[in-house]
């Protein structure tokens, strides 16, 4: 993104106290372990590989709400719930030690937190995977709340896991931006009532704040 584009953004920024960040994707390039995480998953179960636009498609989804939407695309009687726990249990153990943080979000994460910003996490990821990825690449301490998709009963596109995160920081919607890289999470955020920075592996993917009262990105 063009140095004036960002400038914009940064000027834009000044008039809201409230910064969301989503971590999959946005801050931690964990999405593609997640996907190698899910490959390996449905390998295991004896069912088809995902495509990357798949894959993509179903991403800020609750991992269940996945499971059970592969499972009815491909007429499988695969439990979901198994799916799950052993889509977690990969991710853990052999694919999050390789995540690492985006420099350019993540020093604009930090610059906000330097400038006084409140600052949250709001993932579809569980509690104890989150704590793992941002505890080891030291983040927590730029991260005044975390709320995960194990802390909220319906995930995104519902508002449920923003507003959480929003009540946390003790800020209303109208305060608070989101910074997001999935279609269904650019939903959630609009659901919630709340300004939007699209961003894509690492990289800012609009040149300005994106008011609830503007399209949203489709894709």
């Amino acid at each position: 993104m063009q140095q004036d584009a960002l400038s914009t953004i940064r000027a834009q920024l000044n008039l809201y106290p409230a910064m969301i960040f989503d971590m999959d994707g946005t801050v931690m390039n964990s999405e593609i372990w997640h996907h190698k995480a899910w490959q390996q998953m449905l390998k295991d179960f004896g069912l088809p590989e995902l495509t990357t636009a798949d894959l993509y498609g179903y991403g800020g989804m609750p991992t269940l709400e996945i499971a059970k939407a592969v499972v009815q695309r491909f007429h499988s009687d695969v439990d979901p719930q198994a799916m799950t726990m052993r889509k977690a249990e990969l991710y853990r153990n052999e694919f999050i030690k390789h995540a690492t943080p985006f420099p350019k979000i993540c020093a604009l994460l930090k610059e906000l937190h330097a400038a006084g910003k409140r600052i949250a996490i709001a993932t579809s990821s569980h509690k104890p995977e989150a704590t793992t990825l941002l505890t080891q690449n030291g983040l927590m301490p730029y991260i005044d709340a975390l709320v995960t998709g194990d802390q909220v009963t319906r995930g995104k596109p519902n508002p449920d896991i923003y507003l959480l995160a929003a009540e946390r920081l003790k800020a209303q919607p109208q305060d608070c931006v989101v910074f997001e890289d999935t279609v269904i999470g650019m939903q959630g955020i609009k659901n919630a009532g709340m300004a939007a920075v699209k961003v894509f592996e690492g990289e800012l993917d609009c040149d300005h704040v994106i008011p609830l009262s503007e399209p949203w990105p489709q894709e």
